[in-house]
């Protein structure tokens, strides 16, 4: 390898580590935006427990807010993984699902736990081995509309 293509080489490995640590950042940030959120909603949810004339919005409202509160990606769903296997996995592991889509041409899946814990230890193991599949786990990516 001559000396040029090393440098190359180096210039891209540190390009890599530099990538890799902003999209850590960016996967921290967002979970501190969803708790930041699921405080926010809970908050609202004591007013409207405590006095319902003192909640400012309205449920419909509230259930558009708290309809993906507790969804994660989960990449690389492939097979020998199927849907009762992933879910079995994932209830074992973290705790129980409420929703699970997944399109059947593409190779990964949203979950919604039912409550916070599961979310958060799933979150926080960023990837679950199944049946000799490593499953990658992260946040929902807002879309980008053209």
């Amino acid at each position: 390898m001559s000396t040029l293509s090393n440098n190359h080489y180096n210039q891209f490995i540190s390009a890599q580590d530099e990538l890799l640590l902003a999209q850590k950042e960016i996967i921290e940030y967002q979970r501190l935006l969803n708790l930041k959120r699921i405080n926010y909603i809970n908050s609202v949810s004591n007013l409207n427990g405590n006095n319902s004339d003192q909640c400012h919005i309205s449920s419909e409202q509230r259930d558009l807010v708290n309809k993906d509160r507790f969804k994660l990606f989960f990449g690389n769903i492939i097979p020998p993984i199927t849907r009762n296997v992933l879910i079995d996995h994932i209830e074992t592991a973290f705790g129980r699902v409420i929703e699970y889509h997944k399109d059947p041409v593409s190779p990964f899946a949203f979950i919604n736990f039912a409550d916070a814990s599961g979310y958060n230890a799933a979150l926080n193991q960023g990837s679950i081995r199944i049946k000799g599949v490593n499953v990658r786990i992260e946040v929902l990516r807002s879309r980008k509309f053209n």
